[in-house]
Order: structure tokens, then sequence, then C-alpha cells
């Protein structure tokens, strides 16, 4: 019994500091990026290629670490592994970090991230056209709304002679959207050796088009250094990882932070003020975004809710206790261990078990639960707070008598 106990505390714990740390991470990995902007603002006298040159050093050399560390001897295989797919992602993402400088180059950060926050809904209608994935109705209505914010930033740059930042900003946008949607078609790809595709084609082109010109000043370096070095090989795998441990709606409302405080940072230090119909559309766009991020979590939360009325747990390897007064032993002796050991080894058939009941069930009932939840939740939601007005109503008349 002490031992099951012990076991089933392990397990609730590690399932709870997985999850907290992977928020924890994605945090501070938004907060991190979100300073590339101000980086870029900060540099001196180098240029566009230069910095290329320096922050694909650093890029390679961090992500060649962080490879070295995880796969250790099977380094190589790994990098080889992602195949001409994981090469064509690697294109993209290239394409997108080269227009992404060059937008900040030509017009504000506030609209080149407010542009880039469209990224989402982007990513959904270039999966919906070539992999067929269904686009609900929520996400086309807020895509609309988009549309209309990111018309409002492209007219105010083509009045204010911004035109070529804001469609290397569109580019960046479509490029971005294309690296998922190649990842989710060609799921067997590992993203993290996927990122040295784009540090190599960075810093080959760089050295193509400058040559011997690669001098810069020691501000410039280590600027270059710690964006490639940091930001693109620390920070995005470590981005990477964390996605894995939460769901596609809580990684956009990250997201929503670096979008965010990407224009706060310049204005705070440098003194960079957007105009006021980019702050216009980029509301527009950061609103409609959040909208459909907080319904799919109520979504999910209400699903969860019926999942549980059922009878079946989502996360069926996860057994909580609330019993805080449990004291469990830490000497254990031979025959105890054994025992723990065969407990252990029942358990994880059981799981195993559970888990396939569970995949059976997902795949008959959560399919048919998320149509009924996305024909329903406006109903729900209307008639709980119609609700909560006749109570309200019925309180001010009981207190009038």
């Amino acid at each position: 019994m002490k031992n099951q106990l012990e076991t089933k505390i392990k397990t609730s714990q590690t399932g709870t500091t997985t999850r907290g740390w992977g928020m924890f991470l994605m945090i501070i990995c938004c907060i991190t990026i979100s300073t590339s902007p101000l980086i870029f603002r900060s540099v001196e006298n180098a240029d566009i290629w230069q910095i290329n040159i320096y922050r694909s050093f650093s890029w390679i050399s961090a992500l060649s670490l962080i490879l070295l560390v995880k796969y250790r001897t099977r380094i190589i295989n790994k990098i080889f592994a992602i195949g001409r797919w994981g090469i064509l992602a690697g294109v993209f993402l290239a394409s997108a970090q080269t227009c992404y400088i060059y937008a900040l180059d030509n017009t504000t950060v506030a609209n080149v991230v407010f542009i880039l926050s469209a990224v989402p809904f982007v990513t959904a209608l270039i999966a919906y056209i070539f992999l067929k994935e269904i686009i609900k109705t929520p996400t086309i209505v807020m895509m609309f709304f988009a549309v209309i914010g990111i018309f409002i930033m492209v007219n105010e740059g083509v009045n204010t002679g911004n035109t070529f930042g804001n469609i290397m900003a569109i580019l960046t946008l479509l490029c971005f959207a294309c690296f998922p949607v190649i990842l989710r078609k060609n799921r067997h790809i590992d993203m993290i050796p996927t990122l040295i595709v784009p540090a190599i084609i960075i810093g080959v082109i760089g050295f193509i088009i400058k040559g011997n010109d690669i001098l810069i000043s020691n501000n410039d370096m280590a600027l270059s250094f710690i964006w490639g070095g940091i930001l693109n090989g620390i920070a995005h795998s470590i981005f990477i990882i964390a996605t894995r441990h939460l769901m596609a709606a809580e990684i956009t409302l990250f997201m929503l932070l670096e979008f965010s405080l990407a224009p706060l940072w310049v204005w705070y230090f440098i003194g960079e003020t957007p105009a006021v119909n980019t702050l216009y559309g980029g509301s527009i766009v950061m609103s409609a975004l959040a909208l459909l991020t907080f319904y799919e979590l109520l979504k999910r939360r209400k699903l969860n809710i019926i999942i549980k009325d059922i009878g079946w747990k989502e996360d069926s390897k996860r057994t909580i206790i609330d019993e805080p007064n449990i004291k469990i032993s830490k000497k254990i002796s031979n025959e105890e261990f054994s025992i723990m050991k065969e407990n252990q080894t029942i358990k994880n058939f059981d799981d195993q078990i559970s888990e396939k009941i569970g995949l059976e069930i997902e795949k008959q009932i959560i399919p048919s639960l998320n149509d009924w939840m996305d024909n329903n939740l406006k109903k729900m939601l209307k008639k709980n707070i119609e609700d909560q007005f006749n109570d309200l109503k019925k309180e001010k008349k009981s207190n009038g008598k």
C-alpha cells in the first residue's frame, strides 16, 4: 500500500510539474524572443547581411551544442533524418528570418509584429488548402477581422512610404505559416534539427553577398551573437520543447505576449512610437486572436467536463491522490523494492490498456463532442447569461418587497 501511494504521488507530481515547467519556459522564451527588434534597433553600423553572418555562426554553434547534448553520437543521423521536407521547411524559415529583418529595417516594429500576429490564421488557411484541414466557423470569422486589421496597417504603410517594409512583413508572415504546415504534414520530422537548415542558409548567403567585408564593431558583433545564439538557437529550441506539454490555444496565448512586448521594448528604450492606424489595425488583429484563443480554451474546458462526466479521464496515465498528511519512508528494504517493481510493472501494463482504450474513445467520441460544442456553445453561453440576469431581477424584486 505504501509503495502504491508513493508511485501515485510521484506520477501526479511529475505530470503537474512538467506542465508547470512548460508554461514557465514558454513565458521566458516569449519574453526573450520579443527583444529581437530591440537588438536590431541597437545595432550601430552593421548592415543586414553582416548581422546575419555572425548571427548564423552563433545560431549554428548554440544549436549544435543542444543537439549534441540531446542526441550525442546520433546527432549526424538525426540531422540527415529530416529529409527533403525538413530542408524545405528550413528554406521557408530562412526566408522568413531574412524578410523579417528587412521588414524591421523598413517599417516600425509595431507594424511588423502586429502583422505577424496573424500567423495562426494564415497557417489554418494554408493547412486547409494543402492538407484539407477543416477551418471552423469561429476561425473564419476571426480571420475576416484579422484581414481588416492588416489592411489598415498596410494602408498606413503606403501612406507613410513604408510599403516595402509592409510587403516584407507579409512575406515573413507567409513563410512562417508554411513552416508548421510542412512539419504537420510530416510529423516524423524532428523540428529541432530542422532549425540548423535556416542557420546554414543565412550564413552561406551572407558570405556570398559580403565576401571579405565582414568587420563590424564589438557592440554589433555581441548583439548579433546574442540574437543568433540565445534567441534563435537556445530560446527557439526551448520554445519547441515547451510546446509539447501545452495545448495549441495556450501556445497561441503565450505568443500574444511576444507580439505585445516587442513594440513596448523599442518604445521604452529607443522612443519608437507607432502610427495611430498601426495601433488600430494591430488591436483588431490581436483582439481577434485573443478572442479565438479564449474560445478554444473555454471549449476545451467544457469538453473536459463532459469527458469526466462520462467516466473517462483524458490523461489516463496520471493518478491524483489528495492525502497531504501521508508520510512515506525513504528507507526501503530489498523485499519492498521488489514488490514496488512488480506493482510498477502491473501499473504500466494497466496504463497501456487504459491508453489504448482512451485512444479508441477519443477517435469515436471526441470529434462528435467537438462538433456538438461548436454548435451548442453559443446557446449555452447565452442561456447562462440570461439565467444570471433573471436571477438578478428576482433578487431586486425580493429586495424591493
